[in-house]
């Protein structure tokens, strides 16, 4: 398919799904034209050729050195599976799982680290357990959207098991394209696990009060910094002569841009004050915006759904992240998250807020797996404390586990995500070095087990929670991606040098007629729904609603 093939599909793709979405009549054989010319769907049949290989889980189970947290976990996540507690979802999952038997459950997992759950853990010890068989389709993170509503529209039955951003929830939901799972939650729960998800996240499934997932990836932005430099006498008395005030975390983004200027300053070129993704579609520029601009007070929309992020809290939220750039390490516009990440582990950055796998990397942990072979060896080991981003930090992205309406094993492929989810198997998921998938679970924030893979993650775990406690969200309606990728074109444009107001004035114009080739009336509902969530503004986060979780 060559460059102008490609720009057509999506155009289309995008026009039909959403007609799709709002009601309106769409053409079938869009799908299945421009998937036959392209190779995403054979003559006739699924999408299933466009995926990456669906590999057969391996028969047997390789669990990790059981002297080890990691093996602890694993071993303990097998007990629950296999012994119980006899009440737990875990065991009740499993007990129910074996009379399909011979099953294979098709999935999506976004392509590269995530897919190695369960290609190497979950889907061998499913099988071992249950006989269910799991293929794993990995999808660039677009195309776990865009396939799965493709495949709904070709009714192929392709797919069994969704991983879904939150932000897609309701136009799957409306769409036909994924199934509520509260029938089945009744039936096979142990309905205590629904209370371990922290607060932000235990709402993020929910939509017109069903329940359309499991969440399963706390990817919440986090501060990491270097505590030998903050705790420098030299560098203290330097700060404290400068402006007369002690050296410490910032707890404003005005703060931030200082402290990164000073460290600039006084250590560059060996170290630099802070370093951001800022390259365009990495996506740090709209993660970034959304979190300030709510943190100055901005709204998204006004009470008609025009786009209010051109007024005062925006021009400051982009004067805001302009000093912040200055202050960076050279390249740092051109910057994506691993990138990033190799500047920290080699101590040319003093600050960076990203998502959780940061602390990980940082300790050394991540680097004990071979996947891991694309960031550095750290060299800043003991050296990194945690904070919470200033104001309020973004949940930037995640993931739902949902179930595929046209799943033709529908109750084999809830009892996997019931399984998988489970408090024990999930903390044994979140705790594998080579996997993606983020603390979401106060159980997990809260595991003594978790707490012993560094010296200092507990204090990495409770700074997780907290940040969840003040954390804002994504965005969750229809049309979200177009919202992004507009903030993302006004934030590049501003560090090519064009003017703040007038990027957002665009940015802005881009917001209303996303809503308006959408629906006003039909946005606004989805708005309003989003705005029930806690964390959808600076003023509902979960602290502010007397919901926060304290840990010691």
């Amino acid at each position: 398919m060559n460059d102008r093939e490609k720009r057509d599909f999506d155009a289309g793709l995008a026009e039909e799904v959403d007609a799709f979405l709002t009601g309106q009549p769409t053409r079938r054989s869009f799908i299945t034209r421009f998937g036959q010319m392209v190779g995403m769907l054979p003559l006739s049949g699924a999408l299933l050729s466009s995926v990456s290989t669906f590999a057969l889980a391996q028969a047997e189970l390789e669990l990790a050195d059981p002297s080890t947290p990691l093996g602890k976990a694993q071993a303990l996540a097998l007990e629950a599976s296999t012994v119980g507690p006899k009440d737990g979802s875990a065991y009740r999952a499993v007990e129910a799982a074996k009379q399909f038997a011979g099953v294979n459950l098709n999935m999506t997992y976004e392509a590269g680290l995530q897919a190695l759950d369960p290609r190497n853990f979950s889907g061998p010890m499913w099988q071992d357990m249950t006989g269910i068989t799991s293929s794993v389709a990995e999808l660039a993170n677009p195309d776990m959207y865009s396939k799965a509503v493709a495949e709904h529209f070709a009714g192929s039955g392709a797919f069994d098991v969704l991983d879904i951003s939150p932000a897609w929830t309701p136009s799957l939901a409306d769409g036909g394209v994924i199934a509520p799972l509260d029938d089945y939650i009744a039936k096979y729960m142990n309905l205590a696990d629904l209370e371990d998800y922290h607060p932000l996240y235990k709402a993020l499934p929910t939509y017109k009060g069903k329940i359309w997932g499991f969440f399963d990836d706390g990817d919440m932005f986090a501060l990491y910094y270097r505590k030998d430099i903050f705790e420098d006498p030299k560098m203290m008395e330097a700060y404290q002569a400068k402006f007369g005030k002690p050296l410490a975390v910032p707890t404003t983004w005005e703060d931030y841009a200082q402290t990164a200027q000073f460290i600039t300053d006084q250590m560059a070129p060996e170290v630099y004050g802070a370093g951001h993704f800022r390259k365009a579609g990495s996506p740090g520029n709209h993660f970034d915006f959304m979190q300030q601009f709510r943190t100055n007070g901005g709204e998204l929309f006004d009470e008609n759904m025009q786009a209010g992020i051109a007024g005062p809290a925006g021009l400051k939220t982009l004067e805001n992240m302009i000093a912040a750039n200055t202050a960076s390490i050279p390249g740092n516009n051109e910057l994506d998250a691993v990138s990033l990440w190799a500047a920290f582990l080699t101590g040319k950055v003093a600050m960076i807020y990203s998502w959780p796998p940061t602390g990980r990397m940082t300790a050394g942990y991540s680097q004990t797996a071979t996947a891991i072979n694309f960031i550095p060896q750290s060299e800043v080991a003991g050296k990194i404390g945690y904070a919470v981003v200033p104001g309020n930090p973004e949940h930037a992205t995640g993931f739902n586990k949902a179930l595929a309406a046209d799943s033709a094993n529908p109750e084999a492929a809830y009892l996997f995500m019931q399984w998988i989810t489970s408090p024990p198997v999930s903390l044994a998921r979140v705790m594998l070095p080579y996997a993606l998938r983020d603390p979401y679970r106060l159980s997990h924030f809260k595991s003594d087990l978790y707490a012993e893979l560094w010296p200092d993650a507990k204090e990495y775990l409770v700074n997780l929670n907290n940040s969840a406690n003040v954390g804002v969200l994504d965005l969750i309606m229809p049309g979200a991606q177009d919202y992004f990728l507009s903030l993302d074109r006004m934030a590049t444009d501003v560090w090519a040098g064009a003017d703040p107001q007038t990027a957002l004035n665009t940015a802005a114009a881009e917001w209303n007629d996303t809503t308006d080739r959408l629906g006003v009336d039909s946005q606004k509902a989805f708005y309003e729904e989003f705005l029930k969530l806690p964390g959808s503004t600076a003023d509902h986060t979960v602290e502010k609603l007397g919901m926060a979780v304290k840990l010691d």
